[in-house]
């Protein structure tokens, strides 16, 4: 596996309502991209607005209810944590894609289950303090968004670094309102 250093601002987005946004449990509970049901938490957080914005819309894909047919109360909003200079897994280059035995086409097709099993390893290496990678939200065979970053349970608790913004301060504009 191959190694990528990353820092700075990052941004989680993350329902109104959520006592605590940078509480790794949920994922730990559940799973998502990098991590089994049960199996270790992480906080996914994106590298940048617009990575986040396309998480917030891939979030309602397919539901009944648009992200903007929700009031304006209920959309999602946004926090700020810096990331201090990591040793993270690299699932961003093509190198780093091969060396984690995942296809080329990364992160396109790409299931979680198939994820899942390296970010296992990255975790149990104790090489990491999580995984950069290429954001699944909005990608085709030829294109993806930007980056995302998962960030393990067991590395330094990042801490907010900016006011908490409603959806109205921080999606990129023009939306329906």
């Amino acid at each position: 596996m191959k190694s990528i250093a990353r820092s700075g601002t990052y941004y989680r987005v993350f329902k109104p309502g959520w006592a605590d946004p940078l509480d790794a449990s949920f994922s730990k509970r559940f799973g998502a991209r990098w991590n089994a049901p049960g199996a270790f938490g992480a906080l996914y957080l994106n590298q940048t607005i617009d990575v986040a914005a396309a998480n917030a819309r891939k979030q309602h894909l397919g539901r009944a209810i648009g992200l903007f047919d929700l009031l304006p109360s209920r959309r999602p909003s946004l926090l700020e944590v810096a990331v201090p200079r990591s040793r993270l897994l690299d699932v961003v280059t093509d190198a780093g894609i091969a060396a984690a035995g995942l296809p080329a086409s990364y992160p396109f097709g790409v299931s979680h289950a198939r994820c899942r099993p390296v970010g296992k390893l990255a975790y149990e290496s104790h090489e990491f303090r999580g995984i950069a990678y290429r954001s699944a939200a909005e990608c085709t065979a030829t294109y993806w968004v930007g980056e995302e970053l998962a960030w393990f349970d067991v590395s330094p608790p990042l801490q907010e670094s900016a006011p908490r913004r409603a959806f109205k301060d921080w999606y990129p504009h023009p939306f329906p309102r």
